[in-house]
C-alpha cells in the first residue's frame, strides 16, 4: 500500500470525525448507528461516485493522479478505520462503571475510598436505565405497561451473539 493511500484514507476518515463531531455538538442523533452509518459510510460513498462521474467527463482533474485500484484501496482502508470507529462508539459514549470507579478513587487522594462508599455512587438509574433508553432509540426492544420485550429487529441482532456464546459454550443471558 502507498503512502498516498493511507494518507488519503485518514484525510477522508478525519473529515468525517470533523462532521461527526460538529453534528453532535449541534444536535446528536437519537439512533446513532444509523447518523454514524450515514457520515462515516454513505457520505463517502456518494462524495465519490459523484467524484468519479465529473472525473469521467472531464470536469475536474484526477486528485490523486492515482489508478482506480488505489481508490478502491482508500475507501476499503477508509471503511475499515471507519466500521472499527462504529462498532467502538457505544462502548465510548456509555458511562463505564470501570472508569468511573477509577476516577471516583482517583479523585479521593491518598485516603482512599470506603468500599460502601464506593457503592452508594451507582444504582440502576446511573447503570441500567441509560442501556434500556439506548435499546428503545435502536428499536431493539420496546415498553409496555412497565414491561420491557424485545422486538423482532431485537431478535434478528441478538442471534448471532446467541450462536457465538453456544459456539464457545458459554451460558445465554450470563453477561
Amino acid at each position: 500500500m502507498s503512502f498516498k493511500v493511507l494518507l488519503a484514507s485518514i484525510a477522508i476518515f478525519t473529515v468525517c470525525l470533523c462532521l461527526h463531531i460538529f453534528i453532535w455538538r449541534w444536535r446528536h442523533s437519537r439512533n446513532s448507528a444509523v447518523a454514524l452509518l450515514i457520515i462515516f459510510i454513505i457520505l463517502p460513498s456518494i462524495a465519490g461516485v459523484v467524484i468519479a462521474g465529473f472525473n469521467w467527463f472531464g470536469f475536474i482533474v484526477d486528485i490523486m493522479k492515482a489508478p482506480w485500484n488505489d481508490w478502491l484501496a482508500v475507501y476499503l482502508l477508509h471503511f475499515a478505520i471507519s466500521a472499527g470507529y462504529i462498532l467502538s462508539y457505544p462502548a465510548v459514549e456509555a458511562a463505564s462503571p470501570s472508569l468511573a470507579i477509577s476516577l471516583i478513587i482517583g479523585d479521593s487522594g491518598r485516603q482512599g475510598v470506603l468500599y460502601e462508599d464506593l457503592l452508594n455512587h451507582f444504582n440502576n438509574k446511573i447503570l441500567l436505565q441509560p442501556r434500556i433508553k439506548d435499546l428503545m432509540n435502536a428499536k431493539l426492544i420496546t415498553e409496555s405497561n412497565g414491561c420491557v420485550s424485545i422486538t423482532a429487529r431485537g431478535i434478528i441482532f441478538i442471534r448471532p451473539f446467541i450462536f457465538i456464546r453456544r459456539l464457545l459454550g458459554l451460558p445465554i443471558g450470563k453477561g
